[in-house]
């Protein structure tokens, strides 16, 4: 008869061995794949290759906006894999460096008080992050920056393995690169950021935290917070740019791009609504029962039919199913005593913020929350907290296992950029080596594919993009 702790370990060597052929597959894809995405072929990719010198090409007038003023650290890591590897595809293992540094962060600061185990078989629950981790995009970077400073902040307050100046450090690290990753990690980081000061100071004058220690976090702190936006007010006096600011646009009226565009990025029946109802709307995908159009999972969720008049377009993407067994999950923790107060505080807050921005229903923003809740599931589910928890976790696993199936995320492309350029592109090519110009040749109206007209590695020809005149 075999006994229980054994059927254990070998359901839990099991359990791994999947969780190994996923994440090794996804991993993978996302260094030998050369991603077609809109953003990343049009500003991603040679705001990263630009970065580095790796590029003849020039966007168009407002995605070079767009570069010089969004935050450089994901060009930077984009353009530095590229650099180091030789491989374009490389670009896209820009989230495999953030979910690397969140698994990291959180084994240092936890050990065995949370288990990875769970915390990846629920992320797979998630559909945009299953899309996001081996592709080119930004958010799910940001957001594992993000959910680690949550986690931090919560260990200041609970019980940590660690010392609590070194903790202060991981966190204000780690909110410091979210900043320097997207626009969108702001408002969350300056809720997240009040609540790291408030953390010094009481840790300071309890004892708990040297002067000294906590005055260097503090300015730590306001530096990695600052540095971007008084970059941006000094260099082009809108600390967003080109973004519209969102509140009091007329201060920094130096800005092209509106974050909110009706129909762009919502759908019509929605328009009326308030961003929190377009918010909650979007978090429960209840567009499934709004009319009888098939929902789908995506990148950005962007409709795949009309998108002005597709009830879906742009809502969803987080799957309420595994949303739901976290959320039990983190109840487990909270009672175990595992979740600090101010760290609860400052997410909740952050979430009421969230769904007041412009864009709120576009998840893919936000990814910061299922992976709050994906960890705090994961403190839940480990082994030092009692009781049972067999509905969570057969959920947890129910929830990756049907996003797997309906995403089917596995499937390799191996071409390269050569491969993959459009015929009028390659067409441009052969035209310029039979008769080169001597000055960059202008091409209107190719977004998101301008950058293969620069060649088939991105710098055989100097293109520069434009609108069509």
């Amino acid at each position: 008869m075999i006994r229980k702790p054994a059927l254990a370990a070998g359901r839990a060597a099991l359990h791994w061995a999947a969780l190994a052929a996923a994440y090794g597959r996804l991993a993978e894809i996302a260094c030998l794949r050369f991603p077609l995405d809109w953003d990343f072929l049009a500003y991603h990719l040679p705001g990263a290759l630009q970065a580095w010198g790796l590029t003849s090409y020039t966007p168009e007038p407002r995605l070079v906006a767009v570069i010089a003023g969004f935050p450089p650290l994901p060009r930077v890591i984009e353009g530095g894999l590229v650099f180091l590897t030789g491989r374009f595809s490389m670009a896209s293992a820009l989230n495999l460096v953030g979910c690397g540094a969140l698994a990291a962060g959180l084994g240092w600061l936890y050990g065995r008080r949370i288990s990875l185990r769970w915390l990846a078989t629920a992320l797979l629950g998630v559909p945009l992050f299953v899309f996001h981790f081996p592709s080119g995009y930004v958010d799910l970077f940001t957001a594992s920056f993000l959910a680690l400073a949550f986690a931090a902040l919560s260990e200041l307050e609970c019980e940590s393995l660690r010392p609590r100046a070194a903790v202060g450090a991981l966190a204000v690290a780690a909110l410091a690169l979210a900043q320097l990753s997207k626009f969108q990690a702001w408002p969350v980081a300056a809720v997240l950021g009040s609540a790291l000061l408030l953390r010094f100071v009481g840790l300071a004058r309890a004892g708990q935290l040297s002067r000294r220690a906590a005055a260097a976090l503090v300015a730590a702190l306001v530096l990695g917070l600052g540095a971007w936006p008084v970059r941006n007010l000094v260099v082009f006096h809108n600390p967003v740019y080109p973004v519209v600011f969102p509140v009091a646009p007329r201060l920094f009226p130096n800005a092209t791009v509106e974050a909110d565009s009706g129909a762009y990025n919502l759908p019509t029946w929605l328009e009326p609504q308030p961003r929190p109802v377009r918010f909650l709307a979007s978090v429960a995908e209840w567009s499934r029962f709004y009319s009888g159009e098939r929902f789908y999972w995506s990148i950005d969720q962007s409709a795949r039919a009309d998108p002005a008049r597709s009830p879906h377009h742009r809502l969803g993407g987080w799957f309420p199913w595994t949303l739901l067994a976290c959320f039990a999950g983190a109840l487990r923790a909270r009672r175990a005593g595992k979740l600090g107060r101010s760290a609860q505080l400052a997410f909740g807050l952050a979430l009421l913020g969230v769904a007041f921005l412009p864009q709120c229903q576009e998840l893919r923003y936000w990814l910061f929350v299922p992976l709050g809740l994906a960890i705090a599931a994961a403190l839940g589910l480990a082994r030092d907290v009692p009781g049972p928890a067999r509905l969570t976790r057969a959920a947890l696993v129910g929830g990756a296992a049907f996003v797997l199936f309906v995403t089917r995320p596995f499937e390799l492309d191996t071409r390269t950029p050569a491969e993959l350029a459009p015929r009028h592109a390659v067409a441009f090519w052969h035209a310029q080596r039979a008769n080169p110009a001597p000055e960059p040749v202008r091409v209107c109206d190719v977004n998101p594919e301008g950058i293969f007209w620069s060649g088939p590695t991105f710098r055989e020809f100097r293109v520069t993009a434009c609108f069509g005149e």
